[in-house]
């Protein structure tokens, strides 16, 4: 399934490479933006360093993590669509999930070169990991944080067995999420009052966490610490999505079901 979605995706060589320039540009500008900052004398509780090693890899770890499954999901449900996976072997969550690497697999490389590219621009203000023990728990963590957000995409979506339109809550969660998970500012930023709720909320663990591993001074026991809640949230948003999912299915009702 996932090497049909990516024979599909191929038709559409020069989207991907549009699509990665587009996604490396935020961060960019913001990266620009504050080091201008740093440079004007402003006081930030982060160096130059961490500012720059944030925004470089955040491009490539808000790829690796996303989805976009919400609204195509709701929508199969909404229509019915839903009733021809129902008679066949595979769920319809699997083809969304080799949607999903199929796509990303494609979006790598094009994504690549360009990081690649940043880091030769920015390297003397680039941290490198200690050893590869620090490469291996971030390549985990960005792992689990992709799946955490593609669980959430499913409990999302699932709701639209029973409302008419999930798009409005989709969408005001991608704006809380865009904040609360650094993908906008790095939440080492946020006002000190409220370090205790920016540090244990979901968000963190979709995108700043897995990026302050690398680029931030995060001790062994803080990053133990982080990776067992990464691995609660995991589990604990798999199973509320696997018991919404599993009671819409047995109320769902459409044309052909």
């Amino acid at each position: 399934m996932t090497a049909a979605h990516i024979a599909m995706s191929l038709t559409y060589r020069g989207e991907w490479v549009v699509f990665m320039a587009a996604n490396i540009s935020v961060p960019i500008i913001s990266l620009l933006i504050w080091r201008t900052a740093l440079a004007n004398g402003a006081q930030l509780p982060v160096d130059e360093q961490y500012l720059t090693t944030y925004f470089v890899l955040l491009s490539m770890v808000t790829m690796a993590t996303s989805s976009w499954m919400t609204g195509f999901l709701s929508r199969d449900i909404r229509l019915g669509r839903l009733s021809s996976w129902m008679v066949r072997p595979a769920s319809l969550l699997l083809d969304f999930v080799a949607n999903n690497l199929s796509e990303k697999i494609l979006k790598t490389f094009a994504l690549v070169p360009m990081v690649g590219v940043l880091w030769w621009i920015f390297r003397d203000s680039m941290r490198v990991p200690s050893g590869p023990g620090h490469l291996a728990v971030f390549a985990v963590s960005v792992v689990l944080a992709a799946v955490l957000v593609f669980t959430i995409d499913i409990l999302v979506a699932a709701l639209t067995f029973w409302m008419d339109d999930v798009m409005a809550l989709h969408q005001a969660r991608l704006i809380v999420a865009n904040v609360l998970s650094g993908a906008i500012v790095p939440l080492a930023l946020m006002p000190d009052w409220s370090r205790g709720f920016i540090d244990l909320q979901p968000f963190r663990y979709t995108v700043s966490f897995p990026v302050e591993i690398v680029a931030g001074h995060l001790s062994d026991a803080e990053i133990l610490t982080g990776m067992g809640i990464q691995v609660g949230y995991v589990v604990g948003f798999g199973v509320l999505a696997r018991l919404v999912w599993a009671a819409g299915i047995r109320g769902y009702s459409a044309v052909g079901a």
